[in-house]
């Protein structure tokens, strides 16, 4: 599993990020981030209200996250 950041969904707000029980999400250039450390426990997804993050099957090759929308990490 591997937590996704839709770029193009996602409009930086950071309500996501003091959920984040490992501190691997962040903001930069007004787009959330995911940085290593990223578990995938999904604790982010329901608090996104733009619904720009997604748990997917496909495991990211930078240890278990990955953005889209803009091309990836």
């Amino acid at each position: 599993m591997a937590v996704r950041i839709d770029t193009l969904r996602c409009t930086g707000c950071g309500a996501c990020v003091p959920v984040c029980p490992v501190g691997a999400l962040e903001v930069i250039d007004m787009k959330c981030r995911v940085g290593e450390g990223c578990t995938s426990c999904g604790q982010c997804l329901d608090t996104c209200q733009w619904r720009a993050i997604t748990l997917e099957d496909e495991p990211a090759k930078n240890g278990g996250a990955k953005e889209k929308g803009q091309g990836g990490v």
